[in-house]
């Protein structure tokens, strides 16, 4: 591995996650690290499918805000004072997309 971009805390902004991704760094990365905090915001759909969509050159770590909007979308018990936004956006997501979030790693090591 020649380069690593690491990115954090998206909160569901779709248009700065498009933004620096397209940034002239990012894109000659050969890996994406982004870690944690990726769907609890004003686009969570979006912002996961085009995480998604980066493949293999992408890591996604598991964040906070990711392990409570599962919590919220299947009914678990979460830490009060979330955001109105997390329990929005936690209703925004399907099965695959919470998934997704279930299943992510934390923490993550990557050898470079």
């Amino acid at each position: 591995m020649r380069s690593l971009a690491v990115l954090s805390d998206v909160h569901g902004v779709d248009p700065a996650l498009r933004a620096v991704l397209e940034e002239p760094d990012v894109r000659a990365a050969d890996l994406v690290v982004v870690t944690g905090d990726h769907a609890a915001g004003p686009q969570p759909r979006e912002v996961l499918d085009r995480l998604v969509a980066l493949g293999g050159r992408c890591v996604l770590v598991r964040g906070n805000a990711d392990r409570d909007l599962v919590g919220i979308a299947r009914g678990e018990v979460v830490p009060d004072g979330l955001p109105d936004v997390d329990r929005w956006a936690a209703a925004q997501l399907d099965a695959r997309h919470l998934d997704l979030l279930a299943g992510l790693p934390h923490p993550v090591t990557v050898e470079v």
